[in-house]
């Protein structure tokens, strides 16, 4: 019993050696990427939409910053006038008390 205990041990241990020796031997495995072109295509799709559609934002921001200037400058223009016209009616107004008195 103790014989057939230890040719089993031996086999056993041959059969990890011969194993090792496999798994020592065998190839290595390279993971290959796997491209989705359907999805590739789509992203890349939605990416130039994106790129169109930032463009277009782009655009419609500068022309609303000019506008925005445009009508900036009126009204700057505008209070420019009030203002002096505020000034020539305190002038008259001047000149009329000192007439009147």
């Amino acid at each position: 019993m103790q014989l057939q205990f230890k040719e089993t041990k031996l086999l056993v241990q041959k059969e990890r050696e011969a194993a090792k020796r496999e798994a020592e031997r065998a190839p290595v495995i390279q993971e290959v990427p796997v491209v989705d072109h359907a999805l590739l295509e789509k992203l890349t799709s939605e990416n130039e939409k994106l790129k169109t559609l930032v463009s277009s934002l782009e655009k419609k921001i500068d022309e609303t910053e000019k506008r925005y200037e445009e009508a900036n400058k009126i009204s700057e223009e505008r209070l420019k006038q009030a203002l002096d016209a505020e000034s020539k009616i305190i002038q008259l107004k001047t000149t009329m008390q000192r007439f009147c008195l």
